[in-house]
């Protein structure tokens, strides 16, 4: 690189602190080794909470306030390098070069994408769309109409990055654009510890009716089942994760289906209870999206997995549902397994359980394979896109 870059990365939710803003500011530490980076959102970043929650430094990146994306569209064209990391934003870009790293695209909403979705999960091949409906269809010409939103600023980004192979495709189907796979960092801060029997289920508590759940209902279910029937005697199943007040009635759920088992649930656990369950977990269960048709609501999947790895580079062999995201992570019989059915789950279970040493191969692929998705790798990637786009 014969000069410094002049770097803008958009992020609406600095202040949230979660897995998009992971990305972002890993992206904005990454590239100010060698560039001037601008983080840009509607507050300043709080640099040590980003460096204490995320294990981010971005002291060297400065700060540009913006509010909403027609500030950013407008602010892009101060930067060399425009990365647009807000989730579903719609903001133009007017840099030289330009990024856009896509979480999981927004639902086709202009009248052509909505037919080309439609017919797609249908399985027919859409050769040529008109954009207006034939007359007689009036009705429902009005109603595509209602839900316009234009995808416009898809042209103004040079090359999309993808958080997984199944985001990409997610993207290539809804916005007809190719995006790279670029992983997200992942920050393992366990390593494996004393190994006891206890099966781990970590994510956030979301009641299914209001779409994606990680169905830890389901998980109960089965271990209770397999418990009863005598074939896990000594095992513990612990299931942990955040809630909010809107799915506080699905925590509760799942305490009651808890009770009288040897199961722990908690809503809301501190860190150190995390990282210690983390630490001691043997196996790790993993069930976002089962039950539901990929094709027509892929956003109740797992996009990604960070839970997944974190497990993984716990020592905790994973059995994950195999559809999406975690499908690329854990390679099935290698690291951990795929399962489709719960009864797939279980055998599965019954199995790692009955062979310690599987179990322990297993574990240390695991720990290995969780490497491949660190920060150190993510940053090098960045680095070397922006650096090779820039030369070309």
């Amino acid at each position: 690189m014969t000069r410094r870059l002049r770097v803008g990365v958009y992020d609406l939710y600095w202040s949230t602190l979660g897995g998009g803003e992971q990305v972002d500011a890993t992206i904005g530490q990454a590239l100010a080794v060698e560039h001037d980076v601008t983080l840009l959102g509607p507050a300043p970043v709080d640099v040590d909470a980003t460096r204490a929650r995320l294990g981010v430094d971005v002291a060297d990146c400065r700060y540009r306030r913006v509010v909403d994306d027609a500030e950013a569209a407008e602010a892009s064209a101060d930067y060399d390098v425009f990365v647009n990391g807000t989730y579903l934003s719609r903001a133009r870009s007017a840099a030289p070069l330009s990024y856009y790293y896509v979480h999981f695209p927004r639902e086709p909403r202009t009248r052509r994408e909505l037919v080309r979705h439609y017919i797609a999960v249908a399985g027919v091949k859409a050769l040529s769309l008109p954009v207006r409906l034939p007359h007689r269809l009036g009705m429902i010409q009005a109603a595509f109409d209602r839900r316009v939103d234009h995808l416009e600023f898809l042209p103004t980004y040079d090359r999309f990055l993808a958080n997984s192979a199944f985001t990409a495709s997610w993207t290539r189907r809804l916005w007809g654009v190719e995006a790279d796979v670029v992983h997200p960092p992942v920050r393992p801060t366990v390593a494996p510890g004393e190994k006891r029997p206890l099966i781990l289920v970590l994510g956030r508590f979301f009641d299914p009716s209001y779409g994606h759940s990680k169905k830890q209902l389901e998980l109960i279910e089965t271990f209770a089942r397999l418990h009863r029937s005598g074939r896990l005697a000594g095992w513990e199943l612990a299931v942990v994760g955040g809630c909010d007040a809107n799915n506080r009635e699905y925590a509760l759920a799942v305490k009651r289906a808890a009770r009288g088992l040897p199961i722990s649930v908690h809503v809301n656990a501190s860190g150190e209870v995390v990282e210690r369950l983390l630490g001691e977990a043997t196996l790790y269960w993993h069930a976002a999206g089962f039950g539901e048709d990929v094709d027509r609501h892929p956003e109740r999947f797992e996009h990604f997995g960070i839970a997944v790895v974190e497990a993984m580079a716990a020592g905790a062999v994973p059995l994950v549902h195999g559809r999406a995201g975690p499908t690329e992570i854990v390679r099935p019989g290698v690291d951990g397994m795929h399962w489709e059915t719960l009864d797939d789950l279980a055998a599965h279970t019954l199995a790692l359980v009955g062979d310690e040493t599987r179990r322990q191969d297993l574990a240390a692929s695991a720990v290995a394979r969780a490497e491949t998705f660190s920060a150190a790798n993510f940053e090098a990637r960045i680095r070397s896109l922006v650096d090779t786009d820039w030369r070309d």
